[in-house]
């Protein structure tokens, strides 16, 4: 949330039965979701699928899974330690999810 929150205070976690989502003011707003895992926390972020942005997380050594087309969002299982080591690409992959996020999301 230190990465979201650089960019915009105002959102908050919002806790949902298979997900944890981002809220503001009360209404959604997931450009981006977590899904806790036993030893990991996977980020899904909603951007459309391009060649540029692939080509930086893998050189970025995140752990992708994929990317899911009915959904739009690039799946990033991170690990311990992985959030600080990998901080730069994950804010700009935030930013470039929120930006791209219309006003009201479900």
């Amino acid at each position: 949330m230190e990465i979201i929150h650089k960019f915009d205070s105002k959102l908050e976690l919002k806790y949902n039965k298979f997900y944890i989502g981002l809220a503001e003011n009360g209404q959604p707003n997931n450009f981006v979701i977590f899904r806790p895992q036993k030893n990991a926390i996977r980020i899904e972020a909603k951007l459309e699928r391009s060649d540029a942005i692939e080509q930086k997380i893998a050189a970025s050594g995140l752990d992708v899974m994929d990317y899911d087309s009915r959904w739009s969002r690039y799946r990033i299982r991170l690990g311990k330690g992985d959030v600080i080591k990998h901080e730069a690409i994950l804010r700009e992959l935030f930013l470039a999810a929120y930006g791209d996020a219309p006003e009201e999301q479900a």
